[in-house]
């Protein structure tokens, strides 16, 4: 696969559309930084420590919900006015969350972010596609990975410091103008109509069954202290992505791209990895909580500790970008281990008492989260782009948007997850205490990248067969 150069992507054909498509997820990875470096003071001033995880898991739901609008566009509308329509819904949704006098209202404001997100989220893998040949596709991909890094910096500074401050409702309020600055961008830059048509017809019982999975599955977290009732829903998550699968196999109207659930196939291998390692990385949702209750740090330190793990995702997209062949495979195949080894080191220092900020601990803790960011940003790099390659004739949208869904449906599991599990250890009755949550949490996160390792392997073994094949005889 040939990579184009840095100074082709930045040069006057195509820098506005960079800075537009990049600026859409930087926008959503500011909001995240600053929302995980908030929560504790959030819940502090207006309660709702037991709808902890839902600030993720409504906020994932409907940005799946909203991820779809990309290749269904309904009413006839186009890229563009889907990008209009994301930015206000993210605008909006940031004047609800900082107004909300309490945990329920703030959730509907992120309801509200998480559609635009979800949008933004979707069009950018679309619009890469659209606007960029081939060739820039991983330096596209890697520009806007590395929009993290920016809000690593950004996000924590503006959250820890209104939180420091007791300010939290204005660090909403301060993304309301970079929304209206991307809305203007979006005029310039995005294409009305995409060449293809979109879906005909909404694929509503895949996606009903997706978002019922996640909501149980939440809800399994915040009733974890009735324990039939939790272990039902659970359950009944379960039941729900299974029946999910079967019926995408055998609808005519698809959520995702032919071939994605079933076994064997490239789709199903990539976007089987993928959902492990978004799942394996969406423990640092309860990273800032630990830090603060465990290990004796303020809103700041807490969320620049988290904020590292963006840093290693964001540095390791840039850096392997152009990495081809060889080079390539080595990262699709290593990504998990790292990942694995990272997770490790988590499971055993995360739950420590450590109200003193002892380094020989924390300092762990931070080259772990660098580690892990490394491990999935390196091969999120490299599978990206051969997602898109796999794409059957005809899909392309699809399949742009599956890219967006698949990774926001791991997000919004995982955080759902963690929750059943942290409440069952007790954090939300108050009947557990942080250190047994966090053992737990970790201690059972550590089996998700280890499960990943095989299908990185696998498709280090097909892209290198491929490429055998295609060797010239000599």
């Amino acid at each position: 696969m040939k990579t184009g150069s840095w100074s082709e992507l930045v040069a006057p054909g195509y820098r506005l559309s960079a800075a537009v498509f990049a600026g859409g997820v930087a926008i959503n990875a500011i909001e995240v930084y600053i929302g995980s470096t908030l929560m504790p003071s959030v819940v502090a001033d207006i309660g709702g420590i037991d709808l902890f995880a839902w600030v993720t898991t409504v906020f994932v739901v409907a940005s799946i919900a909203a991820s779809m609008f990309a290749a269904v566009r309904p009413f006839g509308l186009g890229p563009r006015q889907n990008y209009l329509i994301a930015a206000a819904a993210f605008g909006i949704g940031s004047l609800i969350c900082g107004a909300a006098p309490s945990m329920p209202v703030l959730l509907v404001g992120r309801a509200i972010q998480g559609f635009g997100a979800g949008l933004l989220g979707a069009l950018v893998y679309m619009m890469v596609r659209i606007v960029f040949p081939e060739r820039l596709w991983a330096r596209a991909f890697a520009l806007v990975s590395s929009m993290w890094a920016i809000a690593t910096l950004v996000g924590p500074a503006i959250g820890g410091v209104f939180a420091e401050f007791g300010a939290w409702r204005w660090a909403f309020f301060a993304l309301v103008p970079l929304t209206v600055l991307l809305a203007w961008g979006a005029v310039a830059v995005v294409p009305s109509r995409s060449k293809e048509a979109g879906m005909t017809k909404l694929p509503t019982t895949q996606i009903a069954l997706m978002m019922f999975a996640v909501l149980a599955l939440s809800s399994a977290g915040a009733l974890a202290y009735e324990i039939r009732i939790a272990a039902t829903l659970t359950f009944a998550a379960i039941v729900s992505i299974v029946s999910m699968t079967f019926v995408e196999r055998r609808s005519i109207k698809k959520l995702f791209p032919t071939g994605t659930f079933v076994l064997g196939t490239s789709l199903a291998t990539l976007f089987g990895t993928m959902v492990l390692l978004q799942m394996s990385i969406t423990s640092d949702v309860f990273v800032p909580l630990f830090l603060q209750n465990l290990h004796g740090l303020g809103p700041l330190a807490a969320g620049y500790i988290v904020a590292l793990l963006a840093v290693g995702w964001s540095a390791s997209s840039m850096i392997t970008a152009g990495w081809t062949g060889a080079r390539a495979r080595f990262l699709i195949a290593s990504g998990p281990i790292v990942v694995f080894a990272s997770a490790i080191v988590l499971a055993l220092l995360m739950g420590r008492n450590n109200s003193t900020s002892n380094l020989a601990i924390l300092v762990p803790i931070g080259a772990a989260l660098v580690l892990m960011g490394l491990g999935i940003g390196s091969t999120w790099t490299q599978m990206t782009p051969r997602v898109m390659l796999a794409a059957p004739p005809g899909e392309n949208d699809l399949t742009s948007a599956a890219l967006s869904t698949i990774q926001l449906f791991a997000s919004g599991m995982a955080a759902a997850l963690g929750g059943l599990i942290v409440n069952l250890a007790g954090l939300a009755s108050g009947t557990g205490s942080p250190s047994v949550a966090a053992n737990w949490l970790y201690g059972l996160f550590v089996l998700l990248p280890l499960f990943a390792i095989p299908l990185g392997l696998a498709i280090a073994r097909r892209d290198n067969s491929a490429a055998a094949l295609t060797q010239p005889a000599e």
